[in-house]
């Protein structure tokens, strides 16, 4: 490939792509960070979601009975994961990429088939996998009703994760996990945990003192991601603490309007409902204490801490190696499932104002210096080069 050319990557995002979340915040940002590298995407999604500048989105032909962008499982996606199959294909053919760059174990799929429909087989395809698909569903209750069923899921899963000739991990756990379930080779496996945008301005100084701890919590308001272990901690944290107001970022909001109800606790939380993620910094700015509560054995990354970190917030969060790893080993974790440890670490974040901010400025720091896409781009562009040889593409 001669100086004038750029390296075209083809991203397989089977999501209502951008819609807020971790896994399309993460998603834009490998999109972005390769823009800077002179490399070209673009990202072939579903029909739903809202445009994001600069960022080139081919999607299906709407579906009317799906408009759902929350995340988990939903009976429509199987129909909108054939049309996106098409879309892949037809795009593979005028787009003609270097490489496909497939985002959750369907888009390896659906990347994998497309290069069977176009006779491509020689374009090399990697995944970036976010957690276990069996996990995942487990995690929503899926097979509650059809047993049967998982282990027909398993054996896909087995058979996915061995079509890419590269697999990104976006966490510790998922890729210890599924290395061993699988026996996957470790040479095919990078870990590349979430990372924040470089230029996206967190500030602090606009944070102003009104006699209470603000607390935090942004994300999926979700079984999978935690929720009842966070409405458990707001209960004992709200019934004992005067001091203590709640920031719960994030939706669907049923469940947790229901549970702050009958609480007699809807006065001392606020509730955003969804936002856009432009506006997430202004929020989080308004904070003293961020909260990740999702278990381990979700197996899956939590862009929302980098956000925390970004903003200058000290994290409660449980002990997991994914924490570990984007946290650093210096920081104070909660041991796994356990409420008590957890509302007490937040207690003494309140009552240690001079920790908190010395644990949020750590934070802050560390993100901006070690956990940007930017520097994520010196794993990525490496296996890029690798599969593609040095007639192809080579690292500068």
């Amino acid at each position: 490939m001669n100086a004038a050319e750029r390296l075209r990557v083809l991203h397989v995002a089977p999501t209502p792509f951008f819609s807020d979340r971790g896994c399309h915040i993460r998603i834009e940002g490998i999109v972005r960070a390769l823009s800077r590298k002179n490399i070209k995407s673009v990202v072939c999604t579903y029909h739903h979601g809202r445009e994001r500048p600069g960022v080139d989105a081919r999607r299906i032909q709407p579906i009317k009975f799906y408009e759902d962008t929350k995340a988990g499982p939903h009976s429509a996606k199987y129909y909108a994961d054939c049309k996106l199959l098409w879309l892949v294909q037809k795009t593979m053919r005028s787009y003609r990429p270097d490489i496909i760059h497939a985002h959750l174990h369907e888009g390896a799929l659906l990347g994998w088939l497309a290069k069977w429909f176009t006779l491509n087989m020689r374009i090399p395809l990697v995944v970036d996998i976010q957690g276990g698909l069996v996990g995942e569903l487990d995690s929503h209750d899926y097979f509650a009703r059809a047993k049967m069923l998982r282990p027909a899921f398993r054996g896909l899963e087995y058979m996915i994760l061995r079509l890419p000739q590269h697999l990104f991990f976006s966490s510790v756990s998922s890729m210890t996990m599924l290395q061993a379930d699988y026996g996957l080779r470790a040479d095919r496996l990078t870990l590349l945990i979430d990372r924040i945008e470089p230029n996206m301005e967190y500030g602090t100084a606009h944070r102003v003192g009104n006699g209470k701890v603000t607390v935090v919590y942004s994300g999926s308001l979700l079984a999978a991601k935690g929720l009842p272990t966070l409405l458990e901690v707001a209960a004992r944290l709200l019934t004992r603490r005067s001091d203590v107001q709640m920031m719960l970022i994030g939706y669907p909001l049923e469940e947790t309007e229901s549970f702050l109800r009958a609480r007699g606790l809807s006065d001392r939380c606020t509730l955003t409902g969804k936002i856009n993620f432009e506006v997430l910094p202004q929020h989080l700015g308004r904070a003293d204490i961020a909260l990740d509560p999702k278990s381990a054995a979700a197996g899956e990354g939590s862009g929302k801490t980098l956000n925390y970190m970004a903003a200058g917030l000290p994290v409660v969060a449980f002990d997991s190696a994914n924490n570990r790893a984007v946290l650093g080993q210096q920081q104070e974790l909660v041991a796994q499932g356990s409420i008590d440890a957890f509302v007490r670490r937040i207690e003494f974040l309140i009552d240690h104002p001079q920790v908190r901010r010395a644990e949020g400025r750590r934070n802050r720091e560390r993100a901006q210096r070690e956990l940007t896409w930017d520097t994520a781009m010196d794993m990525v562009l490496p296996v890029y080069a690798k599969l593609l040889g040095p007639e192809k593409y080579s690292i500068d």
